[in-house]
């Protein structure tokens, strides 16, 4: 898989964090303040709690500081409340990424990462990734390079304007996966992926 310099995790409360990691055996992974990191990064990965609202995900790309020339790979999902269902931005004209574009526009936003739960980040296995961004050649080589380093197989499907379709996944595969919301009861062990030769 491609190599990278270095890995390190943002976070609010680093030493909270720290423990966090290796009690689950993942060993020494380095991890910072978030303002330390965000800034001396040149490919970030939001992988926070999505954020429904348009002036919830405005105020939220404020405090990630001077964005300007990174490109960001948003992994969430901006998903309304549990007792409603956990429904997506339906009633918005745009997706979460295509307003984190919006409002980070010195930066290169791609969607990922968001379409399956977490438990496949560790068993990838060359499973189909979605990607949503900019079709800046350059930018774009990079999320590729950061998909198939995870162990994703990358798969470019468009511009930004896309977040929404894959937003639209996330949440088919969300209510699938979680009985109560009503999708076809399923284990959470399925992903979806591109069939044919396109």
């Amino acid at each position: 898989s491609e190599k990278f310099s270095s890995v390190a995790i943002a976070a609010r409360d680093p030493e909270k964090t720290t423990a966090d990691i290796q009690a689950k055996g993942y060993g020494k992974i380095p991890v910072a303040p978030s303002s330390d990191t965000l800034a001396s990064s040149d490919v970030i990965i939001l992988a926070t709690p999505g954020i429904y609202d348009d002036e919830g995900i405005r105020s939220f790309a404020a405090t990630l500081g001077d964005m300007n020339g990174k490109v960001i790979i948003d992994a969430t999902n901006p998903l309304g409340p549990f007792s409603e269902g956990l429904n997506i931005r339906w009633g918005n004209d745009s997706s979460g990424g295509e307003k984190l574009q919006e409002y980070l526009p010195g930066a290169k936003v791609y969607k990922s990462f968001n379409t399956i739960g977490v438990e496949h980040m560790q068993e990838a296995l060359g499973k189909d990734m979605l990607i949503a961004g900019d079709p800046d050649d350059k930018s774009k080589a990079i999320v590729e390079k950061v998909v198939a380093a995870v162990g994703f197989k990358p798969f470019y499907v468009g511009p930004i304007r896309y977040a929404r379709n894959l937003e639209a996944i996330a949440e088919l595969w969300i209510h699938m996966a979680v009985p109560p919301l009503g999708g076809r009861n399923t284990t959470r062990n399925f992903w979806f992926s591109i069939c044919g030769d396109p």
